[in-house]
């Protein structure tokens, strides 16, 4: 079977027309969900080893207490990645607000170098333990971390 350039661009522009009324009929998602979604795609992309992947969640004004900017949490996180080389991750939000295109997000986070089951309490344990304070503000249309501040401990 040939297939013309008439019947490409006919396949092309029905296939569009589909995923524009497929996303239409989608409900938008609230900003907690949008701020919840990205925090999920960070922890996602650190079990995925992916620093590309992470940095596009960090905003390009980072800034935080302990005088970090972008280029040097860049840095960190690449030193983590490198120095671990299996990241295993279990977080939960204790809480979250937004005031405009400000979010402010306490979470406990428990990670481990091994595959180990972090949801069992008695592995968070024994697993390296975080106490993070974040601010993320809304750039354009998506959430990114403005600036994160963290003690040890669940």
């Amino acid at each position: 079977m040939i297939i013309t350039t008439a019947t490409r661009f006919s396949c092309i522009v029905f296939a569009t027309a589909l995923t524009v009324v497929a996303c239409s009929e989608q409900p938008s998602l609230s900003d907690e969900d949008k701020v919840r979604a990205t925090l999920n795609a960070i922890e996602v992309a650190a079990e995925q080893r992916s620093l590309s992947s992470m940095l596009e969640h960090i905003s390009s004004s980072y800034r935080d207490y302990e005088g970090n900017d972008y280029k040097k949490i860049q840095s960190i996180m690449q030193f983590q990645l490198i120095k671990n080389q299996s990241i295993n991750i279990f977080s939960k939000i204790r809480e979250l607000q937004i005031v405009g295109d400000a979010a402010t997000v306490e979470m406990s986070v428990a990670m481990a170098s091994r595959n180990v089951d972090l949801s069992s309490q008695s592995n968070r344990l024994r697993a390296d333990t975080h106490r993070f304070s974040i601010l993320l503000v809304r750039e354009k249309q998506n959430w990114k971390i403005q600036s994160v501040s963290w003690q040890r401990g669940w």
